[in-house]
């Protein structure tokens, strides 16, 4: 009697460190309507649903979008404090300044000539008037570029304007 109560306790306790282990069978999916929100003891925490936020990130390089190479950027002319982060997009046809504004700055940007051999970016930063008062934030801007033909290899200049 001994020996197969002893058994059956090794059993029970083998299926209960299987069942904690993640071996075996895999447990059916939660949906927002079964889930609970809390959880039993000792089993992993349910994690939330993915996002659906649909768009662009609020900071950082877009996914798709692919940054030029600082040898193929001539921004001598551009004065200081003024923004340099350029991307383009996957097919090459937009160019993407990456800016910061703030309080009374604003940036904006278009194309200027386009030649086989470059393409020139004019680029106008504005602040407040002397004295005005401007409030405290900063937040990361992209203005996008379009181009009639890809980049490629042509240079792009930066220039005030």
């Amino acid at each position: 009697m001994r020996t197969l109560l002893g058994t059956v306790l090794l059993l029970l306790t083998l299926t209960a460190c299987a069942a904690g282990s993640g071996s075996g069978a895999a447990p059916a999916p939660e949906t927002p309507a079964t889930s609970s929100s809390s959880s039993l003891p000792g089993s992993p925490p349910v994690a939330p649903p993915p996002s659906q936020t649909v768009g662009r990130p609020t900071q950082g390089i877009a996914p798709g979008d692919d940054v030029i190479a600082e040898s193929q950027v001539d921004a001598r002319s551009l004065p200081e404090g003024y923004p340099r982060s350029l991307t383009r997009s996957l097919d090459g046809k937009t160019i993407i300044l990456r800016a910061e504004e703030g309080g009374c700055r604003r940036v904006s940007a278009r194309v200027g000539d386009q030649t086989p051999q470059q393409v020139v970016v004019l680029i106008a930063v504005s602040a407040g008037k002397k004295g005005q008062m401007c409030p405290d934030y900063l937040r990361e801007i992209t203005v996008p570029l379009p181009l009639t033909e890809p980049l490629g290899t042509r240079t792009v200049v930066l220039r005030q304007g």
